[in-house]
């Protein structure tokens, strides 16, 4: 059995016409850890550069951890999502490209936000 795309066992789907897949598939899943470095990064800087403006951060508890610890909060909890996914991904390595697009789509997502608050301010 094949399964879906992200469950499939032989590593080589068809997708209109094409096999992805195998090398394919290793390089998607590097251009998404890309986008996840980037985006982490840039939710940080952005985070930093709203809060040296008077913003507030919008998580709660990131709130909490920020006024309690300072800012190297937020990189630290940055960090170990990071390294928690990658953790994951070194115990489930067929599940990489899911793993890092779990943590690329919802930051860069959070970029996109703190750019629009940013611009509007």
């Amino acid at each position: 059995m094949r399964g879906s795309l992200l469950t499939s066992t032989d590593r080589s789907w068809a997708f209109e016409g094409r096999s992805v897949g195998g090398a394919d598939g290793r390089a998607v899943e590097r251009a998404l850890w890309a986008v996840v470095l980037a985006s982490v990064a840039l939710d940080v800087a952005t985070t930093w550069l709203g809060l040296s403006m008077g913003l507030v951060e919008a998580n709660p508890a990131m709130r909490w951890a920020i006024e309690g610890v300072g800012f190297g909060a937020l990189v630290a909890a940055k960090a170990l999502a990071v390294g928690g996914a990658m953790c994951l991904r070194a115990a489930r390595p067929r599940h990489g490209t899911a793993i890092a697009l779990g943590l690329a789509l919802p930051w860069t997502v959070t970029v996109l936000v703190n750019a629009v608050v940013l611009a509007s301010v």
